[in-house]
């Protein structure tokens, strides 16, 4: 490479043409005595000037296309091939604008400590460019700031997220113990906000996890650029970040900086080739004065959060004492929970199926009620969603298969071995590769066949991102034997699609359909046609919530095969499934295809059997 030697005078040029000061920068770099490299995004050298040959003892053409982690490493602490070649900067990483000592090799075998700075350049339309400054200090380290750098680098580590370069929750703790931050807590002067992403399981899902992790440096950049000189950003987990912000003017300024938040993510930012856009969800908090916590007041933070995401994503919501009361109340319910999934505090209640052309009962549903000990027995809606955030989902699921086919069991022992019975299963269960083998391992220890089970798949689960693992377990299921349905058909607005993916038996029609029969002819005309394309397909329709003779004599016209609802009987237990099969299967013979109409009950809820409810 041509350049000045070391010490040579550099002519300046009263020339103040664009050419004459490109080339007076080159005089420049070329005779630096620091080491000047020049990389790519992907880490591969492009330029290096005369000092940095000399410092390596290897030449730009030697060196140009290459990753330095290949050859200035000393092999003890020399990355794998694979680590190598999948290693790229990150535009949002700590590491720009910061000094870092290492000890690095040249071509004869020799080694020294680099003292090396990193800088991003960006070029626009001809992308980034990575500028790194070496210079050798072997001469000026000792042992001891040797020692001190490694303690320094050791700490930085242990107390900043490794992804995005903020603090993590070790940093936080410490920040929320300084005597500083303490005062201003007491002052009111304080507030946290928590950041969640919204939607961020989709960007994994559809971009991949490159694409994710692309997003969380994203985000840490905003947070970067939004927080104040003495705020703290931190990530404290998966897609969630934390900023602690120091706020004299109370409210307003906790409101301004969570405003602010939401404005810097609205723009979208580039993967490759794709156009990213995301959103967040916030909850705010302000220290209340001398007696608040840093711990009380993230924990209110996240109260808030969960009310923001609740009403809608993509908003600010501010904790109040109401909050502060569902908090208290999810906080209660989660502890109840997991007793209950220790202490088996859940039973099965059961709820017929009716075949119209036999008039016959041909199965039940089994649905899970949790027997609280303070507040009696509680429907899954109470209760569902928050297993689903503690992660009890699946053991809920594994005890309701459970007891599901114990109950058939007890059904077939009981002389009603004709029937099948239907089990809930959530996506949490449907992930779980050993589901099928402990469901065929349930069956044979209690004598029971594949073919009297359906498992009911909820059409909102295929739309939660995971399609293809669903696809996948539900093949798993058929080759077992069991039948599959795709539960609250409808509900998900996609439903004809799904039946075209999905190998199912059959479908559900949800309530909320089944609902509008009597009032509404374009929905008539809706269900009139999946029952007739389901028959095409060679697959069974269950009509759920039936509950007016005039729902029961629109489905029994349209051809609909199966019903269940109120109508026909509510959920009961065990006992009470067996003395009512016993009075109703079959029902009477001298009622128009098995079933009894009858008028309106008086508690405005129409029945069919009189003695059903």
């Amino acid at each position: 490479m041509n350049g000045p030697e070391p010490g040579q005078a550099v002519a300046f040029s009263d020339d103040n043409s664009e050419d004459a000061a490109q080339a007076l920068f080159r005089r420049i770099v070329a005779c630096a005595q620091d080491g000047i490299v020049v990389q790519d995004m992907e880490a591969r050298i492009e330029w290096i000037n005369p000092a940095c040959e000399r410092l390596y003892g290897w030449t730009l053409d030697q060196m140009r296309g290459r990753k330095p982690q290949e050859f200035i490493l000393p092999p003890e602490t020399r990355p794998s091939d694979t680590e190598i070649a999948a290693f790229r900067y990150d535009a949002q990483s700590a590491l720009f604008g910061r000094y870092q000592l290492s000890r690095n090799i040249r071509r004869d075998g020799s080694t020294f400590w680099n003292q090396q700075s990193f800088a991003l350049l960006d070029l626009g339309a001809a992308g980034q460019k990575v500028v790194i400054t070496c210079r050798d200090v072997t001469d000026q380290v000792s042992t001891e700031q040797v020692l001190r750098q490694a303690q320094v680098d050791l700490r930085h580590a242990a107390h900043h997220d490794d992804l995005t370069g903020l603090a993590n929750r070790k940093k936080l703790a410490e920040h929320l113990a300084a005597a500083p931050v303490r005062a201003a807590m007491a002052q009111g002067a304080l507030g946290v906000l928590v950041i969640d992403i919204d939607k961020f399981k989709e960007i994994n899902d559809s971009l991949g996890h490159g694409a994710g992790d692309r997003t969380l440096a994203h985000v840490a950049g905003v947070l970067a650029r939004v927080a104040g000189p003495r705020d703290l950003a931190c990530r404290t987990g998966g897609d969630e970040f934390l900023l602690v912000c120091d706020v004299p003017e109370g409210g307003e300024g906790l409101q301004a900086r969570a405003a602010a938040v939401l404005r810097a993510l609205e723009p979208p930012f580039h993967w490759r080739d794709q156009t990213v856009r995301i959103g967040a969800s916030i909850g705010a908090c302000l220290a209340s004065g001398p007696a608040t916590t840093g711990e009380k007041m993230i924990q209110h933070a996240d109260a808030a959060l969960y009310a923001a995401k609740a009403r809608g994503r993509g908003r600010v919501v501010h904790f109040s004492p109401d909050l502060g009361e569902a908090l208290r109340a999810r906080q209660t319910l989660a502890r109840d929970l997991r007793e209950a999934v220790a202490c088996n505090q859940f039973e099965i209640y059961l709820q017929p199926q009716l075949c119209l052309d036999s008039g016959r009962i041909c199965g039940c549903e089994a649905l899970i009620r949790w027997h609280h000990p303070r507040r009696g027995m509680l429907a899954p809606a109470a209760f569902l969603e928050a297993a689903d955030g503690l992660g009890l989902l699946a053991e809920i699921d594994y005890l309701s298969m459970t007891m599901a086919l114990d109950a058939l069991l007890a059904l077939t022992e009981a002389g009603f071995g004709h029937l099948s019975m239907s089990i809930n299963v959530s996506a949490s269960i449907l992930a779980d590769s050993n589901y099928p083998g402990l469901l065929d391992w349930a069956l044979q220890s209690r004598g029971l066949h594949p073919d009297q089970i359906c498992v009911e798949v909820l059409e909102t689960t295929i739309l939660d991102g995971s399609g293809a693992d669903v696809v996948s377990a539900v093949a798993r299921l058929k080759r077992l034997g069991v039948r599959v349905a795709l539960d609250d058909f409808g509900t998900g607005y996609a439903g004809l699609a799904h039946m075209a993916s999905f190998e199912v038996d059959a479908i559900k029609l949800d309530r909320s359909m089944i609902a509008r029969l009597d009032h509404d002819p374009r929905n008539r005309v809706i269900v009139r046609a999946i029952i007739r394309l389901c028959r095409l397909l060679d697959m069974s329709v269950v009509a759920e919530g039936v509950e007016t003779a005039g729902q029961l004599t629109i489905l029994r016209r349209a051809k609909c095969p199966l019903i269940q609802g109120f109508g026909l009987a509510r959920p009961m237990p065990l006992d009470a499934l067996i003395d009512w099969l016993a009075a109703n299967d079959p029902l009477p013979a001298t009622a128009p295809f098995g079933v009894a109409l009858g008028a309106p009950g008086e508690d405005d809820a129409p029945r069919f059997i009189g003695h059903a409810r």
